[in-house]
């Protein structure tokens, strides 16, 4: 093979692996997947610190909120582009994709808003997987091989209409209360079963909420089924929401190294330093 095929197939390579991971976490069909054999990927650690690991942890408790909540507008248009994490803050090793932006408000899957109205007590979860406000913008983020548990998505949003705590709050009783611990969804292949838990991550400036959506299919390279992280978090009527995904058996993560810069620019952009925003409440 000649230096340019190869050159060339790499190329294809890392593409179809981008894609098909995109495609992985994007709809809830992916549930309906079967477990394949244990493949024999090494899982890529995604606890660095300490601090970090009860983000990730078994630890089932009730998450801490955050801070208390710090009135602010809704961002819009190149000030909300702005907040993502540039490509000089990312950690070494890390890479970004193009950034894109939801120009019209996205609805649930029909699959997803049928199960929200049999199981009204996860509705909340369902819309923050799965709604995008109209505005909101959004980047992959790749720390080492374009792998699924590698990948880290980031989606900020200002929720113009005022309901940005009213929200966050009906997630946190979800999440928090027990009010959602698991529901079914219709695959077209009699349903899948989704498992929801809270994750804890605590001393964060912002008030957030963490959980995590287990399924017992749609592993893509080991058995044990798929899982969902993911935080959600406030400024005022400005939200930021993490996803990692990856095969269960590989204990996907949130990357500190990626959550706290990208809290700390919704935090200065929104709403300013913290001492700041306490002064002026």
């Amino acid at each position: 093979m000649t230096g340019r095929t190869a050159h060339a197939a790499r190329t294809a390579h890392a593409g179809r692996s981008a894609r098909a991971a995109s495609a992985a976490l994007a709809l809830l069909a992916l549930t309906a997947g079967c477990a394949s054999s244990p493949s024999p990927r090494p899982s890529p650690s995604l606890s660095p610190s300490p601090a970090a690991s009860t983000s990730a942890g078994d630890d089932h408790g009730a998450p801490a909120a955050g801070a208390p909540w710090r009135p602010s507008a809704a961002l819009s248009g190149e000030r909300l582009a702005a907040v993502l994490l540039p490509d000089d803050d990312l950690p070494p090793g890390s890479t970004a994709e193009g950034l894109a932006v939801a120009p019209t408000a996205t609805a649930l899957d029909p699959k997803a808003e049928a199960a929200s109205q049999q199981h009204p007590e996860c509705a909340p979860v369902l819309r923050a997987m799965f709604e995008r406000p109209a505005g909101s913008v959004r980047r992959w983020y790749v720390t080492g091989s374009n792998v699924l548990a590698n990948r880290t998505q980031i989606d900020v949003a200002g929720i113009a209409d005022g309901l940005s705590r009213e929200r966050f709050e009906a997630l946190r009783a979800a999440v928090t209360g027990g009010g959602c611990t698991g529901l079914r969804v219709d695959n077209g292949k009699g349903g899948v079963q989704l498992t929801v838990e809270p994750v804890p991550w605590p001393g964060l400036d912002v008030p957030a909420v963490g959980f995590r959506v287990r399924t017992p299919t749609g592993a893509v390279a080991s058995a044990g089924g798929f899982t969902r992280v993911y935080l959600w978090a406030a400024v005022g009527d400005n939200r930021v929401l993490f996803l990692a995904a990856d095969d269960t058996a590989h204990a996907p993560a949130l990357r500190p190294e990626l959550v706290t810069p990208q809290l700390q620019r919704l935090l200065a952009a929104a709403g300013g330093p913290a001492d700041q925003v306490a002064a002026a409440n």
